[in-house]
């Protein structure tokens, strides 16, 4: 760097601005916020807390949900071991295992009984009796 150029703001100003952006930037985007989908709000007639199932000792906790039509049903797996949540007429399924903490979501829209069971362990069984809104 010449001596001119050591005391030159001329010089030093525009990297200083663009230091200042890039940092900036680097803060209103953090790592991994483009993977995450929005947040959306619920609606009046959504409950604010979905029903959960944890999946956990081999076994759909609870075993019975009761829910009304259009309500999401989330299912956490906190074992060690994969599982999924696999209707038996095919409904639905998480198409793969779910890992240690992954989460599979299904909206129930229409009334009825909705039996599932975990395909990779086919003793693990569980209900969702869905009544009108």
């Amino acid at each position: 760097m010449t001596r001119s150029m050591q005391h030159s703001p001329r010089w030093f100003t525009p990297h200083l601005a663009l230091l200042c952006a890039a940092v900036a930037a680097a803060a209103a985007f953090p790592a991994g916020a483009a993977d995450r989908a929005p947040a959306v709000a619920a609606s009046a007639a959504q409950p604010a807390t979905s029903p959960e199932v944890t999946i956990s000792n081999f076994s759909f906790q609870p075993a019975l949900l009761t829910v009304k039509a259009g309500t999401r049903v989330t299912w956490t797996n906190r074992d060690t071991t994969p599982h999924t949540v696999t209707s038996t007429d095919k409904r639905f399924e998480s198409s793969a295992g779910l890992d240690t903490n992954d989460r599979y979501s299904y909206v129930f829209g229409k009334a009825g009984t909705y039996e599932y069971f975990c395909s990779l362990h086919p003793m693990m069984v569980g209900k969702v009796v869905v009544s009108e809104p």
